[in-house]
């Protein structure tokens, strides 16, 4: 999926070409080539998160072992795969994030008005599934407003 930008150009003669072109942006690979080196498992097979809350580095996170928890699972974020998807991922475009996030509202919407409120378990499931779909169009708006940030205009 192409990210696209407008642009006011010359020609190859040096002409003005007064209408605008589309020209496709080039996808971020960053983290794909960060996959590439597999610098995840080199982090976790040198150490580096373990002798880091070893010196005292991080006081709360060490107290919880959180790095050396970190480190045990970054092979496995290798072998999943797990930055190239979140690379795909960020090349989507924002708009189609806060365009799920309306649609997550309005199905909601409309399960809760179906759905009937004549016992309490069934008002139970709307205040559940109302709950849970507010919080993915919150995920859904917030992840929209930083992918629009980091796509950028330029």
């Amino acid at each position: 999926m192409q990210l696209t930008k407008k642009v006011v150009s010359f020609d190859q003669d040096g002409l003005f070409e007064g209408r605008e072109i589309s020209v496709a942006k080039p996808p971020v690979r960053l983290l794909e080539r960060v996959e590439e080196l597999r610098i995840l498992s080199s982090v976790a097979d040198a150490g580096l998160l373990s002798g880091a809350e070893d010196a005292g580095v991080f006081s709360k996170l060490e107290a919880a072992g959180a790095f050396s928890t970190a480190e045990k699972l970054l092979p496995l974020a290798d072998d999943l795969k797990l930055l190239s998807t979140a690379e795909y991922l960020l090349n989507v475009p924002s708009f189609l994030l806060s365009v799920a996030a309306v649609a997550l509202l309005g199905g909601e919407f409309a399960l809760i008005t179906a759905v009937p409120d004549d016992n309490a378990a069934l008002i139970a499931i709307q205040a559940i599934t109302g709950l849970a779909a507010g919080a993915g169009a919150v995920v859904l708006l917030a992840s929209s407003f930083l992918f629009s940030l980091l796509q950028g205009e330029n």
